[in-house]
């Protein structure tokens, strides 16, 4: 594994992280009695007595109700506490046997040990292992080996758009080129109308809703990869360049409010609700605000729709940043008594099965459901799930890449977009940082 996969925070892992079989938290049992199976231990962030509802919840009460043979010692943490709880027990070496990752820890977790590839259990169904969508295991596969399995988590870019205001543009139907995509802009800014409304003020949704797909449509996703994994890509490379550079000159033709800096994405949702901007742009998330909290009339005229195709660009114009969220994953030391019913488990809370219910609950699903038109979605979550038929998912930067990495990549954008740095100089300055880190 190289040195440059690292992306986990290192001062929870360098002390502690000294593999032994003797200090494994996920100890080897043998039952009590006979018949009478191991405890898994399963920490995860879904309680049912929560009242926030929660699908995986309602997956793992389900699957408890149908195999009572199955033996738990559960311990549930907020999703606020998980990522630090996760770390501190990677760092004592004191992991459950089963828990959630998320991308930035798998190339540490695998480098110590940490982790058990799940090949073998996805391979005991083929229907399982064949039914997840695209690219959706990608973020939690090192050198073939998959380790970690992904319930949910849908693009972090979809274009919601007024049907009604881009009309008066000249676009009965959304633009399908890059070309055509700027001359709407400019037509509804002639209209005073803003064209996308815009917050960064959290200076997370210029890089996970726009230039993780921006950047994939440039480069290609071997690109990425081959930044992540630090063999030879580079930010200041012509292709990322033009990514930013796609980025900078949509605020050049006026497609932003100009406190795009001032306010959060809830209150660009607020600027299109009130039918003040033509479109905005978020992730999958943003369509149950849509449908909760936009006037009647506004959610009526809401169509979804990616970013047009770049022409001449290397990356698959269809690709959208998506996909990279909690995965479920595996001690490395677990009994292997245990890995038959951690398989099922995992199996019901992420197969095609599952998926229904996550799309039940207004989620999009790491598995592909079939017959939608049978479920009870809304008309928009059916709009969506249609939009992604046509779609494959590239890498999320912010889940990707180290925390530090990425703050110095959200920081310069959001300064790049209020003309202080040309598109060159920030990628020159996020390859420094890019560069600062490999040498840590």
């Amino acid at each position: 594994m190289k040195k440059g996969l690292r992306v986990m925070t290192a001062t929870l892992l360098t002390s502690s992280l000294v593999l032994t079989a003797t200090a494994c938290g996920s100890k080897k049992e043998t039952a009590g009695k006979e018949g009478v199976k191991p405890k898994i231990t399963f920490m995860h962030m879904y309680d049912k007595n929560s009242a926030q509802p929660s699908h995986q919840a309602d997956l793992i009460e389900n699957f408890k109700q149908a195999h009572p043979d199955v033996n738990f010692d559960e311990e549930i943490q907020s999703h606020d506490n998980y990522e630090t709880k996760i770390k501190t027990l990677a760092a004592a070496n004191e992991l459950p046997d089963l828990f959630l990752v998320k991308p930035s820890m798998v190339a540490t977790f695998v480098e110590n040990g940490l982790l058990h590839p799940l090949n073998d259990q996805l391979d005991k169904n083929s229907d399982w292992k064949n039914g997840f969508s695209e690219g959706i295991l990608e973020p939690y596969t090192i050198d073939g080996k998959t380790y970690g399995v992904q319930m949910s988590g849908g693009p972090t870019h979809v274009i919601y758009y007024n049907k009604e205001l881009i009309a008066k543009a000249g676009f009965p139907e959304f633009p399908t080129t890059w070309t055509e995509f700027e001359t709407m802009i400019k037509e509804l800014v002639k209209q005073d109308i803003t064209p996308i409304a815009l917050g960064n003020k959290g200076k997370w949704v210029a890089n996970s809703s726009y230039l993780s797909t921006l950047g994939d449509r440039f480069t290609g996703t071997e690109w990425f990869n081959s930044l992540a994994a630090h063999e030879g890509a580079k930010f200041t490379d012509p292709e990322f360049v033009q990514a930013l550079g796609a980025l900078d000159n949509l605020v050049k033709i006026g497609a932003f409010n100009k406190d795009m800096n001032s306010i959060d994405n809830k209150q660009q949702r607020s600027v299109y609700f009130n039918g003040k901007a033509a479109m905005f742009i978020e992730g999958s998330w943003a369509a149950t605000a849509v449908e909760t909290n936009a006037p009647k009339d506004i959610v009526e005229k809401t169509g979804l729709a990616v970013f047009p195709a770049f022409e001449g660009a290397k990356g698959d114009q269809n690709s959208v940043s998506g996909g990279g969220g909690w995965a479920y994953a595996v001690n490395a030391n677990v009994d292997p008594a245990k890995l038959d019913d951690i398989q099922k488990l995992i199996q019901s809370l992420t197969d095609s099965s599952a998926a229904k219910l996550v799309l039940e609950y207004g989620d999009i699903p790491s598995s592909k459901v079939e017959n939608i038109e049978s479920l009870n979605l809304s008309p928009m979550s059916k709009q969506l799930i249609k939009l992604l038929e046509t779609t494959k998912y590239a890498p999320i930067y912010d889940t990707r890449l180290s925390p530090g990495l990425t703050e110095s990549m959200n920081t310069t954008m959001q300064e790049m977009m209020i003309g202080k740095y040309t598109p060159q100089q920030a990628a020159e300055i996020m390859q420094k940082e890019y560069e600062n880190e490999v040498k840590q």
